[in-house]
């Protein structure tokens, strides 16, 4: 049955989720693929603190290099090594809430989960690595080393009498989100500014937001490495933050962080078990990824998007030898295309509540509710906020 299919009432989420491994591990070394964004090297070090012996790792961390020198469970840092034949790995633009590539593998590790509320169907790859490598601690948290003896620079961020709430409002990595507006981030830290003393990190320039909070640390200061970053908020009393490496960052070291979604997919395959989580976007089509089907027709005219305007037009076999030479064949590509689709699923959903201005008020006004609630600690372990579903 396609979700299309299924009564409204009757739905609700994932029953299976298709985890793509990418990061090749053995017992005594780590190959992962080039060019890793700050997340997934975090994820990484969740992996490998999961395995719980240290090995050799084969990258080069660009920025993320001080978050693996010194790290008590990487033996060796050297250079990357040839690409590993373990998995069949590609790069395909998505152009999701600013990622403009994502992984793709060939190896997925099935994971099924019982009907639950959308909010809380979350399977990062520190579980779905440990998962597929049959490691028995199955922690989901991405991880750092804070070495005790490295001098405290950002102390003096850290309010005296009063509890320090880190902010991640700005992403300047991304250029583009389905849902930023800086009016809920001034209203959010102006409201948590009433009782906490508040430092923004992550930005350049704060705009606005400046007027709100107690400090703002540029990134550009010398003192704003991911290290002392990662300091400031393991001793500060909460996070909030976009989705985005700092948030991860934050995720590792902060128990009572929150962060903030407009990305269906994304959350579902970065977010983790602890801390809080908003989530603005619900297009309830792609709820059951396990359903989503497309015909070899419709594949082949949304892939026309992904050919360029000088491709020749395809007969069948001519589709099935393009498909193989630039995606590994039709099944890979479809999987490309459904991730666009999702995307563009995305995209409309975000776009049609913020056109209803009542709706907007209200999601706005729950969701700065239960934040603030969050950061304040007054709600649950686990307790997270999904914007309402308006297919129903």
């Amino acid at each position: 049955m396609l979700i299309q299919d299924i009564p409204h009432h009757l739905r609700n989420t994932v029953e299976r989720l298709d985890l793509p491994i990418y990061l090749d591990l053995s017992p005594a070394e780590c190959h992962p693929p080039q060019d890793l964004a700050l997340g997934d090297t975090l994820m990484l070090l969740g992996l490998i603190r999961n395995q719980g012996r240290p090995l050799r790792l084969y990258m080069d961390p660009g920025p993320a290099r001080p978050l693996l020198e010194g790290h008590p469970l990487v033996r060796e840092l050297l250079p990357p090594g040839q690409p590993s034949r373990r998995f069949g790995l590609l790069r395909v633009p998505v152009g999701r809430a600013g990622r403009n590539l994502a992984w793709l593998s060939d190896t997925i590790h099935p994971l099924s989960v019982p009907v639950l509320p959308l909010d809380q169907v979350r399977a990062n790859p520190v579980l779905a690595h440990s998962l597929y490598y049959q490691l028995e601690i199955t922690d989901d948290r991405p991880s750092v080393f804070l070495d005790p003896a490295r001098p405290p620079a950002l102390a003096g961020l850290l309010a005296r009498g009063r509890p320090t709430l880190v902010v991640y409002p700005l992403n300047p990595g991304r250029g583009e989100h389905y849902w930023q507006d800086l009016t809920w981030w001034r209203e959010l830290i102006a409201q948590a500014g009433q009782t906490m003393s508040v430092v923004a990190v992550g930005g350049r320039d704060y705009g606005e937001l400046a007027q709100v909070c107690d400090h703002c640390l540029s990134m550009d200061d010398p003192s704003s490495t991911l290290l002392d970053l990662a300091w400031l908020m393991s001793r500060a009393t909460a996070f909030a933050g976009r989705d985005g490496g700092l948030a991860h960052l934050a995720a590792a070291v902060q128990p009572r962080a929150l962060t903030v979604w407009d990305s269906i997919a994304s959350y579902r395959f970065w977010a983790g078990a602890t801390g809080h989580h908003l989530l603005f976007c619900n297009p309830y089509a792609f709820r059951y990824p396990q359903t989503m089907r497309l015909s070899l027709t419709d594949l082949r005219r949304l892939a026309r998007g992904l050919a360029g305007p000088a491709e020749p037009q395809w007969s069948a076999q001519g589709f099935a030898e393009w498909a193989q030479a630039n995606f590994g064949g039709v099944e890979e590509l479809a999987r490309v295309v459904l991730a666009q689709q999702e995307v563009a699923e995305e995209r409309g959903y975000v776009e049609r509540w913020l056109g209803q201005p009542q709706l907007k008020r209200d999601i706005y006004r729950q969701s700065l509710d239960f934040s603030l609630a969050a950061l304040q600690g007054r709600l649950p372990a686990g307790a997270n906020w999904v914007a309402p579903d308006l297919a129903t």
